[in-house]
């Protein structure tokens, strides 16, 4: 079937399902959409940013001035509250409420151990688990998992350090949990690195990437997978899991640029990864690099962001298909809104890509709304 025929069958799809479950409209329930991301400046100073959309304008909420730079912002639904997790080698969190920005803590990570960027909270908000280093350990699978139990008052809220996991591989990145909510699904993402030597890659020839199972009670290991060795340098960075618990992977390729390998795959628990290819003429531009991968508020198309290759990616997870690209000038993080998704660049653009139309949308900016800022890698809405 050629790709032209794959694409309009894709769309119609999206069509249709679009239009029998449409997606939450703006203001559902009486409440705006917060957006939250880490942005840098012209003066390299680092910010945790929060936004809405007002009257059909990006609205800046509140701004807030951080040590180090930030990788993702996470949520906790049931506490309202945000963590922005430093990026990879920094060592803190910054605890802060949603609606208001107020900082409520800044944890620092145990000795000897780096944050990688990400983060996920309990179902009920009562313990937070971070992807970690443990960098001294140079030989064996030096991931891990730490465990922080959240309190809270009625006045106050606080995260203690009791425990850590395996992680069950090197250079563990993202990590959420499955529908069960018992379940923490891992991206080993197979690259040693220590503090040391920056940001180098130490291990090339050699690494293991894995996606990993583990009872987030007991940090047992409930099942492991990896990519053909083939493709042993697809470093597994970045996942996202819907509603069914299938589990979306993205790759960043570190071996040759000229080979054609999958940079994106989807999972169940008891099968095979199922990789995916775009077509040649798409697969050939994505540089060997995705920095974000999300699913629809159906659950079933998702976009995979290319900021390398200034290009965004549409796919059918159900089918493992490919759907459509779009430019988009050094775009990365991602979020499922409305029919579609939000985007922010490291341009410092935010712009709404339409699924149905298959299109992107412009969303003008209020004056008062920060200029001169750089997206980081991942934007999320509360």
């Amino acid at each position: 079937m050629s790709s032209i025929s794959l694409q309009r069958r894709s769309f119609l799809s999206v069509a249709v399902l679009l239009a029998v479950n449409p997606a939450f409209s703006l203001g559902q329930n009486g409440r705006q959409p917060i957006f939250l991301s880490a942005a840098t400046d012209r003066d390299n100073k680092h910010w945790l940013e929060a936004f809405t959309i007002n009257n059909e304008q990006l609205t800046l909420l509140y701004s807030r001035l951080l040590s180090e730079r930030a990788h993702a912002v996470v949520l906790s639904r049931e506490a309202d509250i945000f963590v922005a997790v430093a990026r990879r080698p920094g060592t803190t969190l910054v605890v802060g409420n949603v609606a208001s920005g107020d900082i409520l803590q800044t944890l620092q990570a145990p000795e000897n151990r780096h944050f990688y960027g990400h983060g996920v909270f309990s179902s009920d908000g009562s313990y937070f688990y971070t992807t970690e280093n443990a960098y001294e350990d140079m030989s064996g699978d030096n991931g891990r998992i730490g465990v922080w139990q959240v309190k809270r008052t009625a006045t106050d809220i606080s995260f203690d350090r009791i425990d850590e996991f395996f992680s069950y591989g090197v250079g563990p990145h993202e990590l959420l949990l499955l529908p069960d909510q018992e379940t923490l699904v891992i991206a080993n993402g197979g690259i040693r690195t220590h503090p040391g030597s920056e940001r180098e890659m130490l291990n090339i020839d050699s690494m293991q990437p894995s996606l990993a199972y583990i009872d987030r009670q007991s940090g047992e290991l409930l099942e492991q997978q990896s990519l053909p060795p083939e493709f042993h340098q697809a470093s597994i960075r970045h996942i996202d899991i819907n509603i069914d618990g299938q589990v979306a992977l993205a790759m960043q390729f570190e071996g040759e640029p000229f080979l054609r390998v999958p940079l994106l795959a989807i999972h169940r628990r008891g099968e095979a990864i199922q990789t995916m290819l775009a077509p040649e003429q798409v697969q050939s531009r994505m540089e060997q690099y995705v920095g974000s991968i999300r699913y629809d508020q159906s659950g079933r198309f998702l976009v995979a962001s290319c900021p390398r290759a200034n290009m965004l990616t549409f796919w059918d997870a159900e089918n493992a298909e490919f759907i459509n690209q779009v430019r988009a000038r050094d775009a990365c993080g991602v979020c499922a809104f409305e029919n579609g998704f939000l985007y922010s660049a490291g341009t410092g653009q935010i712009r709404y890509y339409d699924l149905l139309q298959g299109a992107i949308v412009d969303i003008p900016m209020r004056d008062d709304f920060s200029t001169g800022l750089f997206w980081d890698n991942h934007l999320v809405v509360s």
